[in-house]
């Protein structure tokens, strides 16, 4: 795994051995990161406007790819053992990277809401609904906020209460949910 594009593109990124941590592909993250660029052009926004939060971060390369085109600042969030040691390693050449050892489903509170969050829980857990409304309550997002939940393709994909989806796209397996407050 790499890092696609930005200041650090082809940084390679540490990954976990282990079967529970599933990282985005440099292929997913690239035509992520497309669609995103469009809406950041549509909005009239730069990446250095950007707060970006990672949830479920595994190895934490989606966050880092924010950072590597110009994020302001990005934050991890993640419980998995072997996924924060391969986080912390990988964000060392990063100032404005902040890791956040916590459980998703219960996150810090947060008095400022950050411009875009990006959510890959383990498929078929349920874990994403239940994180997102948590993020909510706890401050994370606003109605500005930009959601992108990556869930297996067959998931029924239906957002809780209070949100609504902007956009649905399948890549192979995944699907991509863009969504916002309601």
């Amino acid at each position: 795994m790499r890092i696609v594009a930005g200041c650090k593109k082809g940084k390679k990124l540490l990954t976990p051995t282990d079967e529970k941590t599933r990282p985005t592909s440099d292929k997913a993250r690239e035509s992520l990161f497309n669609i995103i660029n469009s809406l950041l052009l549509k909005d009239e926004t730069n990446w250095t406007e950007v707060t970006f939060l990672d949830v479920f971060a595994g190895t934490g390369a989606v966050g880092l790819e924010a950072l590597s085109r110009g994020a302001k600042e990005a934050w991890f969030i993640e419980n998995h053992p072997p996924a924060i040691k391969c986080i912390k390693s990988n964000v060392q050449d990063f100032e404005n990277a902040h890791v956040l050892i916590c459980d998703a489903t219960c996150p810090p509170f947060r008095t400022k809401p950050v411009s875009m969050i990006f959510m890959d829980a383990p498929y078929r857990e349920e874990l994403w609904e239940q994180a997102l409304i948590s993020l909510k309550n706890k401050g994370w997002l606003d109605d500005k906020t930009l959601i992108i939940i990556e869930i297996e393709k067959t998931e029924d994909g239906i957002l809780p209460s209070g949100f609504k989806l902007i956009d649905d796209r399948t890549y192979g397996r995944n699907r991509l949910l863009f969504a916002q407050k309601a």
